[in-house]
């Protein structure tokens, strides 16, 4: 895949950026890590993670080839991973530390201009998340994270959803049973339709 924000660099530039190939359910950095760099996904799945009490998994961002992580902490007064950083499949990551980073954003309008276009994604796709997670009820947690999928979810399986949306697979399980019966879902396999809006 193409990554806008590698392609506009020179091949002198290209020499400022590290790239790595990273293992399946590597943890790329851990909760309480210093952030020193900002990584570009160039091919794979990443997901952060954090823990609540009790060991329980949340999942705060999945992050896919063409996203950035670290942006948001690499000039922050407290640049500290959140979450553990976590690759699902093999995944290849382009690093830049923070004084090439400087160094890009100062002498190339292009990149720059890349890079805010990802802080604003990476922000609004955080918000969304947030908002997500507000909802205690896990019904309207559902709907809520439909309506962002122009209410149709496609998924893996109820594990993956129900991680994805943050909430236990057997809740998630028992709510489509009802949602069908109450014929307010048509479940197919890997396939959600939603056939009445949540306002």
């Amino acid at each position: 895949m193409k990554i806008p924000l590698l392609q506009v660099l020179s091949k002198k530039e290209h020499k400022l950026v590290n790239g790595y190939q990273v293992t399946k359910n590597s943890v790329i950095a851990h909760e309480g890590d210093v952030c020193e760099n900002i990584g570009i996904i160039v091919s794979g799945k990443v997901d952060i993670i954090s823990y609540a009490f009790k060991g329980k998994e949340m999942l705060l961002n999945s992050l896919k080839a063409g996203d950035v992580f670290g942006n948001n902490l690499l000039f922050s007064s407290d640049p500290i991973y959140r979450g553990d950083v976590v690759a699902k499949e093999k995944c290849v990551i382009a690093f830049i530390n923070k004084e090439n980073l400087v160094y890009l954003l100062q002498n190339n309008q292009d990149f720059l201009n890349l890079y805010l276009q990802a802080q604003s994604d990476f922000g609004k796709s955080l918000n969304a998340r947030i908002q997500l997670l507000s909802f205690t009820n896990a019904e309207e947690r559902l709907f809520y994270y439909a309506s962002k999928n122009d209410n149709i979810i496609i998924f893996k399986n109820v594990t993956a959803l129900a991680a994805q949306i943050g909430i236990q697979r057997e809740t998630l399980s028992r709510l489509l049973t009802s949602l069908v019966k109450r014929h307010l879902i048509k479940k197919e396999k890997g396939k959600i339709t939603f056939l009445k809006k949540r306002r």
